[in-house]
């Protein structure tokens, strides 16, 4: 039985509910009637322990408040959709209730949060570094994906994806296909995750008498300009590499309409190979190519399960960093789907 059913069925507030419940101070003498009267009728009792005049006692599973923030740190993305709406399931199929932010700046965190009054947090990308705090950092935290940067997080658990089997699989899918060229084409030479991804292709190529280009933008945020400019680079080497990795769909799109307009036909002339598995993304090609999926259902799963295993066992053990395998999906299965 939660609060929040309660505050149903009183037709109250979630708050309101909390402090009569609490013995809190409420000015609405109807409201405490209709609280009350709901309690009566569903049978709901205060945790044992709890205090008339202070926090509410934690339960042996770290339970105490019911509520676990849910914190979207970066920019929204399909990919960003499916793990918060399946970590939203999960939590509610268990009866915690989710107090929910979106942004990336230091004022993007709920009160409750910079009080410490939550069971715990999962967080979607990472937290700005002006926003912890001592009361902060002892809430039991996971965070899903991966960091922008390659600095540790301050406390807390990982779950992310296995960036070096994407590149692994890119590379071992362009290379059953026959190519002895291959060519990588990064978005972001700045960014981390598309680095770790380039050094495991790297390291699968150099294993045989394959060649390697590498192709890469900086400081743009504008994904048809960058795909532009990375098409424009392989049209320049000679001889033209075959076989090529973009290791993110949503630029991958954009290079597929410059091959096209230069003339170049994927599935015959180059073979392109990417990431993400964006169905949405995908569904919008001619000639989708094979994606590598992150498992992202997976993600959601093990950092809601790492977070409850967190808030009962507490932050005192070390942090934990967990990957999971991605696998290649072919465009015929991405069509289907």
């Amino acid at each position: 039985m939660s609060i929040t059913r309660i505050a149903q069925a009183a037709n109250v507030s979630y708050a309101t509910a909390w402090r009569i419940i609490n013995n809190r101070p409420c000015s609405s003498e109807e409201a405490i009637a209709a609280v009350r009267k709901a309690m009566g009728q569903l049978g709901y009792k205060p945790a044992e322990g709890a205090s008339k005049r202070g926090r509410r006692a934690m339960g042996s599973d770290g339970i105490r408040t019911r509520n676990i923030a849910l914190l979207h740190l970066r920019e929204g993305t399909g990919i960003s959709t499916t793990v918060l709406n399946r970590v939203q399931r999960m939590l509610a199929d268990i009866n915690l209730n989710l107090i929910f932010a979106h942004g990336t700046g230091a004022d993007v965190l709920p009160q409750a949060v910079r009080a410490g009054n939550v069971d715990g947090i999962l967080g979607y990308g990472q937290l700005h570094p002006d926003t912890s705090n001592e009361k902060i950092s002892r809430i039991p935290a996971v965070w899903m994906m991966s960091r922008s940067d390659s600095q540790q997080d301050p406390w807390g658990d990982r779950i992310k994806p296995d960036h070096s089997a994407i590149g692994h699989i890119a590379a071992n899918y362009l290379l059953k296909r026959g190519h002895t060229k291959l060519a990588y084409m990064n978005p972001d030479v700045g960014l981390p995750v598309y680095q770790h991804r380039l050094q495991a292709f790297h390291e699968t190529v150099s294993e045989s008498a394959v060649s390697l280009q590498v192709f890469g933008v900086s400081g743009s945020t504008d994904f048809d300009y960058i795909a532009e400019r990375l098409v424009a680079q392989w049209l320049e080497c000679t001889p033209r590499p075959t076989g090529i990795f973009v290791p993110v769909d949503r630029i991958t799109i954009c290079v597929m309409r410059h091959l096209e307009r230069a003339g170049i036909e994927t599935g015959k002339d180059v073979d392109v190979v990417s990431c993400d598995n964006e169905r949405e993304i995908l569904s919008l090609m001619r000639n989708p190519p094979p994606s590598i999926d992150l498992n992202r259902t997976t993600i959601a799963r093990l950092a809601v399960e790492r977070l409850l295993w967190r808030m009962k066992n507490g932050t005192a053990s070390p942090s934990v960093v967990i990957t999971v395998t991605p696998t290649l999906v072919s465009s015929e299965h991405s069509k289907r789907t």
